[in-house]
């Protein structure tokens, strides 16, 4: 593991209040070309992202050109972050 390359990166933590927090970093502004980029945090850099965002466990995900994030509101809207490579695999959180 290289803890100073830098990196899209995805991850999520349990709250201490018990929710969970989906993040996705990018180095610029959602629509811009160079939003898609895989440029950002450190592994400790985002470790410490996660922390200040007051994670009690965090899991750091797969990120650089397959960084991506597509969130189903309580109404039923999709929000997308797409990355430049396609991911086979998702991630599904209900609550209890």
């Amino acid at each position: 593991m290289d803890l100073e390359h830098r990196d899209s990166r995805v991850a999520l933590c349990m709250l201490r209040d018990g929710r969970l927090l989906f993040a996705l970093t990018r180095f610029m502004s959602p629509g811009s070309p160079l939003a898609r980029l895989p440029f950002g945090p450190t592994t400790p850099e985002m470790a410490a992202l996660m922390g200040a965002l007051g994670c009690r466990q965090a899991v750091l995900l797969d990120g650089g050109l397959s960084g991506q994030m597509s969130l189903r509101g309580v109404t039923g809207e999709v929000l997308r972050w797409p990355g430049l490579r396609a991911v086979p695999v998702g991630l599904i959180a209900r609550p209890r």
